[in-house]
C-alpha cells in the first residue's frame, strides 16, 4: 500500500493540485457539464482535485473515468494545476492496481483504458450508426482526441 500512496503523491505533486485556489474556472469550462445529465461537483475537475488534496480514495472513485482529458481546465487555471495530468495519473494507478472489470485495450496505441461508466448508454444511442462510428469508442481518450483533431483541423 505504501507504493500506491507514493505513486498517488507523485501524481498529485506533478499535477500541482496543492496550488489549487478553488476558483472554479476549471468547472466553468469543463465539457462534462454538457455531456452528463448527472454532472456534479463530485465528478468535476475541482471536485477530483479537492478529493485528492484531502486524501480521499480518488483512485477508486468512478468519477475519474468521466473526464474527457480535454485539458480545458488546465488551460484556464490561474495556478497551472493540470486536471488532465491528475486524471491520467490516477487512471494509470487504478488500472495497474485494481484491474477494473471494464478495462479495454486501445485498438490504435494498445494502451489499456477504462470506458466511461456511461458507455452502455452511448452504445445504445449509437446502435444504428455505421460500424466506423462505434469503433471510435474502442480508442483510448488520447487516441480519440488525436482522431478528432485530425478530422477537424
Amino acid at each position: 500500500m505504501k507504493a500506491q500512496e507514493k505513486r498517488i503523491s507523485d501524481v498529485k505533486r506533478f499535477a500541482g493540485v496543492y496550488r489549487c485556489v478553488e476558483c472554479g474556472k476549471c468547472v466553468a469550462v469543463c465539457p462534462m457539464s454538457d455531456m452528463y445529465v448527472n454532472f456534479s461537483i463530485a465528478m468535476s475537475p475541482r471536485g477530483i482535485i479537492k478529493k485528492a488534496i484531502v486524501g480521499e480514495n480518488v483512485v477508486g472513485d468512478e468519477n475519474i473515468w468521466y473526464c474527457t482529458e480535454c485539458n480545458a481546465g488546465t488551460d484556464v487555471c490561474p495556478q497551472g494545476v493540470s486536471c488532465r495530468d491528475l486524471i491520467h495519473g490516477l487512471r494509470e494507478i487504478a488500472m495497474d492496481d485494481m484491474i477494473p472489470a471494464n478495462m479495454k485495450q486501445c485498438i490504435v496505441c494498445h494502451k489499456p483504458f477504462v470506458a466511461v461508466p456511461v458507455e452502455h448508454f452511448v452504445f445504445a444511442r449509437l446502435s444504428a450508426e455505421a460500424p466506423n462510428v462505434i469503433r471510435v469508442l474502442e480508442l483510448c481518450p488520447s487516441c480519440r482526441r488525436e482522431r478528432y483533431m485530425e478530422r477537424n483541423a
